[in-house]
Order: C-alpha cells, then sequence, then structure tokens
C-alpha cells in the first residue's frame, strides 16, 4: 500500500507545515537538520522512503536512519518511536508515544517492539555532522494480519522559538517524522468501527457534542464520511447536523467525532443521536440515546461565544413597558377625573 503522509516534517506554530510530504529527507529550510531513512531489502514499495516492510513472526531486523546537521551551530536532537492514533478532525497523528492513550484493542503499538538504544534518543550532532540512529525491531511470536503503523521522531531540542506577536505567543517547533508501517501477510482486513460513548464536551471552547468512535481492527479507514444529526428524544426535528469527509483513520485507534452546538447553551435534557459513517464499501449507522445533565452547565460558563436564548428576556421587557404604559394612562386619567371635580 502506498502512504505518502508517512514521512513528514512538523513546524509548530499553532499550525501544522507538511513539507517534502512524499520524502523522509524534507526541504530544510531554516529548520538545520534533515533525515534519511535508508531502506532495507524487505521493503515492500521500494520507491517510498518512509519503511513500509514485510516481516515474519519473530523476525528481528535494524533499521537505519540518517540526521544531518546543515547549520551553522552544533544541535540536539530527540529521536522517540511512536504509534499511529487519529486526531479530532480525522488524521492520522504519528506524535503521540504516551502508551496509557492508546486504544483498548491495539495490541501491537509500534514502542512496543520497535527500539532506539537509549545512548541514540538524544543526539548531539556537531557543524556539517551527521549521525545514524539504528532501530530494532522485534515482530511478535504470534502471526499478525493487517497493519502495525507508526512513525520515528526526532524533534530538535532548545531550539524553540518564543514570538510575541500583539500579545500572543507563538511557539516554534520543527521536527521529522519517518513513517514506519510492518505487515507480514498479505490477508485482508475488514475494517469496523464502534461508537464508545456520546457526552457533551468543549472543543476549542465551542460547545459540542462528542462521539467517540473506535476503528478496532490492524487496518487504515481512507475517505472515511460521517453524517451526524441529534434530536430530542422522541421527536423527529432535527437539531444540530455536522458532516464531515475525506478522512483517514488509523489501525486499531479511537478518536472524537464532534457535533457543533452553533454556539448554543448545553441545555440539560434527553437526546438522540443518529449517525451514518461510510468508507465506501463497508457503512455503520448508530441511533444512540444520550443525555446532558449538570455537567452541560458547568460547560457553558468556559465557552465562548456563547448565544443564550434571550426570548424571556424580550417577553419580561415588552410586559415591563406595558406595565408602565399601563400606569401612565391611569394616573393620567386620574388626574384628568379631579380637574373635573
Amino acid at each position: 500500500m502506498k502512504k505518502s503522509f508517512l514521512s513528514v516534517l512538523f513546524g509548530v506554530s499553532f499550525l501544522v507545515i507538511f513539507c517534502g510530504i512524499t520524502e523522509a529527507k524534507a526541504a530544510e529550510g531554516d529548520v538545520g537538520f534533515s533525515v534519511q531513512a535508508n531502506i532495507p531489502a524487505n521493503q515492500v514499495d521500494k520507491k517510498q522512503t518512509y519503511f513500509d516492510l514485510k516481516m515474519k513472526p519473530k523476525q528481528k531486523q535494524t533499521v537505519e536512519i540518517e540526521v544531518m546537521n546543515s547549520s551553522n551551530e552544533e544541535i540536539q536532537v530527540e529521536a522517540s518511536v511512536n504509534y499511529a492514533s487519529t486526531n479530532q478532525t480525522g488524521v492520522i497523528d504519528y506524535t503521540k508515544n504516551d502508551l496509557t492513550k492508546k486504544d483498548k484493542s491495539l495490541k501491537y503499538p509500534l514502542p512496543s517492539i520497535a527500539k532506539i538504544p537509549d545512548d541514540q534518543k538524544h543526539l548531539t550532532i556537531p557543524i556539517n555532522g551527521k549521525k545514524t540512529v539504528k532501530v530494532t525491531i522485534e515482530m511478535p511470536s504470534e502471526s499478525v494480519d493487517g497493519v502495525i503503523l507508526g512513525a520515528v521522531q526526532f524533534k530538535k531540542k532548545n531550539t524553540t522559538e518564543n514570538k510575541q506577536t500583539k500579545g500572543i505567543s507563538l511557539k516554534n517547533e520543527y521536527s521529522y517524522i519517518v513513517g514506519m508501517q510492518l505487515t507480514e501477510t498479505d490477508k485482508q482486513v475488514t475494517p469496523h468501527m464502534n461508537l464508545l460513548s456520546v457526552k457533551p464536551a468543549l472543543v476549542n471552547y465551542h460547545t459540542t457534542v462528542v462521539a467517540k468512535l473506535q476503528n478496532d481492527q490492524p487496518v487504515i479507514i481512507k475517505n472515511l464520511s460521517i453524517d451526524a444529526k441529534v434530536y430530542q428524544q422522541n421527536s423527529d426535528k432535527m437539531l444540530y447536523q455536522t458532516k464531515k469527509a475525506d478522512m483517514i483513520v488509523a489501525p486499531n485507534s479511537n478518536f472524537n467525532f464532534g457535533i457543533d452546538w452553533k454556539n448554543k447553551p448545553l441545555k440539560e435534557g434527553k437526546y438522540r443521536l443518529k449517525m451514518t459513517a461510510t468508507n465506501g464499501v463497508e457503512t455503520w449507522e448508530w441511533d444512540e440515546a444520550f443525555t446532558i445533565g449538570k455537567e452541560g452547565q458547568d460547560l457553558n460558563k468556559d465557552a465562548v461565544n456563547l448565544k443564550q436564548n434571550n426570548g424571556w428576556l424580550y417577553v419580561a421587557i415588552a410586559a415591563g413597558a406595558f406595565l408602565i404604559v399601563l400606569i401612565i394612562i391611569l394616573v393620567i386619567r386620574k388626574r384628568r377625573k379631579n380637574k373635573e371635580k
């Protein structure tokens, strides 16, 4: 399988810059260093510059990645092995290495079978010099169908720049990701998705209901489209709807799909989520009841741009204005009667 997204350069300034997306050695720019994977003989697709390796049970293999410093100063680089996850925008994320947060269905996360020696996890690279990092892979004893997916990340240390722009602090960090995809068999694995939970939340401080979706199979789900609709329980009137297409989900991962609440308060009550997901071949449908309780009120307090329903306020203002006019009329009539007397 050709996965050109497996080798990328990340530049974080509250945004992600993709550079040299089809090559492990990306354009250096002002990053000051680059990486190059040495492709071994058991590479499935030799046109790719990330690792796409055909392995066997119990097989041990060491692959190499060269890290080159083209800057005019000595640099420090951290190397780590990460497993592939899926972020809330429906994109595969290769920067996660906290195994406590992996999906429960992920039996063999890449960091558990691919190791970097301790003395190569922190590199000091001289001016115009290079270092070679060796990654040792040891496959599980049992045969594995599907894909084990992850990456080797190289992050520059002590070179972050904090820029102040009109009171906003921007933190620049640059790192390279060299993808690693391991397979043993040619068996086609059928993807399968589960709806794990539905609950209110804040996404970027905006009111949302998130549906946690899980791909519990060792296969990448591509071209995923989702149509989610929310109803009041026992009502056919749709309250909110969110659609999204062209998502990609990592093997054995979960992610939160957000249903936009249109900046309105999360009202307590009982609701129903009707959601359809499809990759063009398989289709999954859910009809799930959920409740928004007092936790929704706490989320409303922290939300931004919240559009409150002020209908009751307008009624109160109108009633007050009517009452004032009525009092004025009564006072005027009373004065006229007093004058007539």
